[in-house]
């Protein structure tokens, strides 16, 4: 069973950028909340996703797009980490949801992927 929520980090990303990314993976998106964090909801398969759109995470170059829903495009981060970066030709993070590596993270980028240590990597 896949996770009710997917989250990934994408390095100089806009919230418009963002946006323009969900409305090629999500049907019917509209704007729910346009502050410091926006949220915009989609769906997917006919169910309802809520997206929040964060810049900036903690201070840096990556924004963080959280899906919040158990119906998303992906079974898994990496898969979303994957598409994005096909998608948006940008360096994406994820984390692995690993309980035994917990700082374990895949980065997308245009060097190939990688797994990263979330404490070598300022988000």
């Amino acid at each position: 069973m896949a996770h009710d929520t997917i989250e990934i980090y994408v390095r100089d990303l806009s919230t418009d950028e963002a946006t323009d990314w969900l409305h090629t993976v999500l049907d019917d998106l509209s704007p729910v909340n346009d502050a410091i964090i926006s949220t915009v909801e989609g769906t997917y398969e006919g169910a309802r996703v809520p997206v929040q759109i964060a810049e900036g995470v903690e201070n840096g170059p990556y924004t963080s797009v959280w899906f919040n829903a158990a119906d998303k495009p992906w079974d898994s981060a990496t898969a979303c980490a994957r598409d994005a970066y096909e998608d948006l030709q940008k360096e994406v993070l994820c984390f692995l949801n690993d309980p035994e590596k917990p700082w374990k993270m895949l980065r997308v980028s245009d060097d190939g992927e990688e797994y990263v240590d979330k404490r070598d990597v300022a988000l």
